[in-house]
């Protein structure tokens, strides 16, 4: 067969994409198991293998998936290699969908050709051939017919309110994306330090992680001790297993490719390794960005990996966002704050003139500018002062240096 009804490295790459990471399976499992994907036989039987493993609860790696083989009489050990040794993708929806079409083209072809040959069968009636024919591209039209949309019954439906973390102090919505946004030296640090802390104390089960990649280590560990004895008044040692940070250099989730972006193949690594944490806050957002900041197909995409990870998953992710210049509000394509459900803006306190009110220099005002989910009024208006740093009697600029 003509190899423009096929593409082996695209057959790799996603069956390699479903060993690495084997949540995509749940995603995309009818798609996988109710199309003709792949050309090639070994391909077929992997990942018949596979979803068969997937679906008994056995891991998918490579020794379960080469002992089932063995075991129904398969002996594709080099192609599974080659498999394993393609670059995984983490998301494969375009790998699906490119496939499903190279199938299509195939089932097609095969029903085209096999008009021809009855064509010239002059014991065969014209007629009757055309009606088998037309019989067999209805078959084909609506078994593949697209479902573009679930549709629910409302009544059927389990009705669910939002759920919070922290609802007594600052209130983020689980299962979705937030953003902090503020300009630099506003304690944006200070603040999610504490954020951690305090969903740790609300939350026993709960496990948090910061990367704050601007930050040394050990500044962010001074940090986390004035804020534990000062403001949380619980020793640091509480937080003992479930409080995790890194300033390792950023990967960089998308990458630009010409005109467009791809999702870097590591995102999936990414994920898998923050898999064990409950709340994530990731310092700076651009920092993980990787494409241009002010192109709003780009910040959509970007948003929509986090977004979609934070519902399957039951993640609360955090970014802390840069704000435009003198003002409070996120910079960069404003599709970044579309996506998310609710947005906080730090900025100093002021006094009745609109000075900064340098007695009240350990606080900051913290606005709501976006809640899709209502956190207004579990906050108690749209607009609050919050503790940020400790309480000093001395010198309020001493403690600046650290910010």
């Amino acid at each position: 067969m003509t190899h423009h009804l096929y593409d082996i490295d695209l057959e790799r790459t996603l069956l390699a994409s479903l060993i690495f990471e084997p949540n995509l399976i749940n995603d995309f499992f009818h798609s996988l198991s109710s199309q003709e994907l792949f050309f090639h036989e070994s391909h077929q039987v992997i990942l018949h293998t596979i979803l068969n493993l997937h679906s008994n609860g056995v891991p998918v790696e490579e020794g379960m998936i080469n002992n089932a083989l063995k075991k129904n009489g398969h002996l594709y050990e080099n192609e599974l290699v080659s498999i394993l040794t393609a670059t995984p993708v983490a998301t494969i929806r375009p790998y699906i969908d490119s496939l499903s079409e190279l199938g299509n083209k195939r089932q097609l072809t095969s029903l085209v050709n096999s008009f021809n040959r009855d064509l010239h069968d002059e014991s065969i009636d014209a007629t009757a051939l055309l009606s088998k024919t037309l019989d067999k591209l209805e078959n084909f039209r609506e078994t593949h017919r697209v479902e573009l949309f679930e549709t629910h019954d409302i009544v059927s439906l389990k009705p669910e309110e939002a759920d919070f973390i922290c609802k007594e102090w600052l209130p983020f919505p689980k299962k979705t994306v937030s953003l902090i946004s503020a300009p630099g030296g506003s304690g944006k640090s200070w603040m999610v330090l504490q954020l951690m802390m305090r969903y740790l104390i609300e939350s026993s089960s709960a496990k948090t992680f910061a990367w704050l990649s601007e930050d040394p280590i050990g500044l962010t560990a001074h940090r986390s001790e004035k804020i534990a004895s000062s403001i949380i008044t619980k020793p640091l040692e509480f937080f003992k297993g479930r409080m995790a940070i890194s300033n390792s250099p950023t990967i960089q989730v998308l990458l630009e490719q010409g005109r467009g972006v791809e999702v870097n193949a590591y995102f999936s690594d990414f994920k898998k390794s923050l898999s064990n944490y409950d709340l994530i806050i990731l310092d700076p957002l651009i920092a993980f960005f990787g494409a241009d900041e002010n192109n709003n197909a780009h910040a959509r995409k970007f948003m929509q990996l986090f977004t979609e990870w934070a519902a399957k998953e039951n993640k609360t992710i955090v970014f802390i966002h840069h704000s435009t210049k003198n003002t409070t509000q996120a910079r960069g394509a404003s599709a970044f704050t579309d996506a998310v459900r609710l947005v906080y803006e730090v900025s100093v306190v002021t006094d009745k003139k609109g000075e900064v009110d340098e007695t009240r220099s350990h606080l900051r005002k913290i606005t709501l500018t976006k809640d899709n989910y209502g956190a207004a009024k579990l906050l108690g208006g749209k607009s609050v002062s919050k503790q940020i740093f400790p309480e000093t009697k001395i010198d309020p600029q001493s403690f600046m240096k650290d910010f």
